[in-house]
């Protein structure tokens, strides 16, 4: 693995794309946060067996309890019982209620006799998440109390301080190549962790972004595929190890001086500056993993480099954690367990046995990823 030393940071200010609006690409479903390996081979290098406090939640509900489908996102332990992820991972819809929250440790991908499967009895979104504009709005943090002995494992503290520089990010969901996730390889859904620097706040790129987010974007060593160099004159063509999220990576821990400063929240293609990708676009990738230029921004989010991510900052959220801690929010309780809801179903006779046999699958909307890039960097 290629290393280098943690390049300047000089904040350029407000960028000219600063009135862009962010709303319509996450309604449009274009806010994801994907990015890419560069190689093959730097999938089993960027595996970690540390940061033990950090693992992966499998979410069910009401419709998917009995089929084994669901949405994975990752978490990390703040406390002996407390799990940190994001709040679009938990965000409940009445007619859908959450049936479980499984947090596995080490990851979702690496269960075996050594793992731990924690369940939830309690969790919390930040009220003000669908006040504030939900993924975009600052306020995309959850909060869940398990259940069993997490004596084992790592607890985290929280960053409070300048968030504008550089961290590592941790996440367990899927990997991908510098095209995109379409790279041919098997996703593991095992630990994984990266490198990369927040250049801005959120409302410093987009108009309706809050303060609470910072942004950072994926860079391969180019000044082609900068996003903030081209956009806002801030050049910085990456860092060792660069690092971004992708899906099943939602809610997991980005890192500074040991504790955590955000949860990975949102990812945004660098087409929306430029009105298409591939070509001599910012993101030079479709979602197909071609260069073939697409004018549809919504076939251009696919985990490639030039593209930015938006994170959530922990410190614009202390009311709300330190409240869940002291036990002042208010909590949910999970809706009876899929083997309760199963004989309800069956009393009722709508239960098919073929169901029981259906494979597993993940939620996209709950699924981001870690992965490093190395290539074309300064040695």
């Amino acid at each position: 693995m290629k290393k280098t030393m943690m390049m300047a940071l000089a904040l350029a200010g407000t960028l000219t794309a600063g009135s862009a609006s962010a709303a319509d690409y996450v309604t449009g479903g274009l806010a994801q946060s994907y990015m890419t390996y560069t190689t093959v081979g730097q999938v089993s290098s960027s595996r970690t067996s540390a940061y033990s406090g950090v693992g992966s939640l499998f979410v069910s509900t009401v419709s998917t309890a009995t089929t084994g489908l669901g949405g994975l996102c990752t978490g990390s332990l703040i406390g002996s019982g407390t799990v940190l992820t994001a709040a679009h991972c938990l965000e409940t819809n009445p007619n859908d209620p959450i049936t479980s929250i499984a947090f596995y440790l080490p990851s979702f991908g690496d269960r075996s006799a050594a793992s731990k499967i924690f369940t939830a009895s309690a969790f919390a979104v930040n009220p003000d998440y669908e006040a504030s504009g939900g993924l975009i709005g600052g306020h995309d943090v959850a909060l869940f109390t398990i259940t069993g002995d997490t004596s084992a494992y790592d607890k985290y503290g929280i960053f409070t301080g300048n968030p504008l520089q550089q961290y590592t990010e941790v996440g367990t969901g899927t990997i991908g190549g510098p095209q995109g996730t379409n790279v041919g390889v098997a996703n593991d859904y095992r630990k994984r962790v990266g490198s990369n620097i927040y250049e801005y706040y959120g409302n410093q790129v987009f108009s309706d972004v809050g303060a609470g987010v910072v942004m950072y974007d994926f860079d391969d060593g180019t000044a082609a595929h900068d996003v903030f160099g081209r956009i806002g004159g801030n050049s910085q063509l990456g860092v060792a190890n660069e690092a971004a999220a992708s899906p099943g990576d939602s809610g997991g821990p980005a890192f500074i001086d040991g504790k955590i400063a955000t949860v990975t929240s949102f990812g945004i293609t660098g087409a929306v500056f430029t009105g298409y990708c591939g070509g001599n676009s910012i993101d030079p990738y479709n979602k197909s993993g071609s260069t073939a230029v697409t004018r549809d921004l919504s076939q251009c989010t696919n985990s490639s480099i030039g593209e930015l991510g938006g994170n959530t900052l922990l410190s614009y959220n202390l009311d709300f954690i330190n409240g869940y801690l002291n036990g002042t929010v208010a909590t949910m309780a999970p809706v009876p367990e899929p083997a309760t809801w199963l004989m309800m179903l069956l009393g009722f006779g709508v239960i098919g046995f073929g169901m029981r046999s259906t494979k597993r699958r993940m939620d996209a909307k709950f699924e981001m990823k870690i992965k490093r890039l190395t290539a074309g960097l300064p040695a």
